[in-house]
């Protein structure tokens, strides 16, 4: 399984948080987003991962 598959078992957006290392909102951002994939309580983060990783660096990139 690659990081693109990484899947995580989350019970609340606060889990989702913590193992994507973002604040809650931004989690409930990418869910309204269709970046995150529920599989019941598992979460295929490697998407999101990917988001929160370009999202730094193009802000990073133009400050």
């Amino acid at each position: 399984m690659n990081a693109r598959n990484t899947i995580v078992l989350a019970m609340d957006d606060t889990d989702l948080s913590e193992a994507l290392g973002c604040s809650s909102e931004e989690v409930e951002s990418m869910q309204n987003a269709g970046v995150l994939a529920p599989q019941g309580q598992l979460w295929e983060i490697g998407p999101a991962k990917d988001y929160l990783r370009d999202a730094v660096w193009a802000d990073g990139l133009w400050r």
